[in-house]
């Protein structure tokens, strides 16, 4: 990338949560994300973005986890050549975690929208200099909020994607 230049991208992968926090449930399903960014130089990037990290269906008790929300966060790049970079990225993110069904308690619903932290680790191959296949890996941090007292209850998530950014 080239320093002040804006991009836009959209990744598409699998989304996994570490806990079932109560009974059994299908711990993966389909995450997505889009973004847009400004690389400040040639080694570091801040992007705003949108992320989907799916849905957990609990089959006891039965219910249902979606987590969502707007990301902000800092992309350091290191390229290796024209074509390959290394990317490493941390940042807050205002995530929005919707519980249903018995698995909620008694109310039967939750939400709870909070700063989730992430860090992630990835790699780009630029086909072009205005056109990239993004592959990264990344864990946002105890999304939910205490599963006492009506909460959510709180699960780290990784997500693992891959998708394509265009330079502008």
């Amino acid at each position: 990338m080239r320093a002040g230049t804006d991009y836009v991208g959209a990744s598409a992968g699998q989304s996994t949560t570490d806990s079932c926090i109560t009974g059994t449930c299908d711990k993966s399903d389909i995450g997505w994300k889009a973004y847009g960014g400004l690389e400040v130089n040639e080694y570091i990037s801040m992007e705003v973005g949108y992320v989907d990290l799916g849905t957990v269906d609990y089959s006891a008790p039965t219910g249902t986890r979606k987590t969502h929300g707007v990301t902000m966060q800092l992309l350091g790049t290191y390229a290796l050549n024209p074509s390959f970079t290394l990317l490493a990225r941390g940042g807050m993110n205002f995530l929005k975690t919707d519980v249903s069904g018995a698995v909620a308690g008694a109310s039967g619903n939750a939400e709870d929208t909070d700063v989730v932290w992430s860090l992630g680790l990835g790699a780009q191959y630029n086909f072009t200099q205005s056109v990239g296949l993004r592959m990264e890996w990344e864990r946002y941090f105890e999304a939910g909020s205490p599963a006492f007292n009506g909460g959510t209850g709180e699960a780290d998530v990784d997500l693992i994607s891959a998708g394509l950014v265009f330079k502008f």
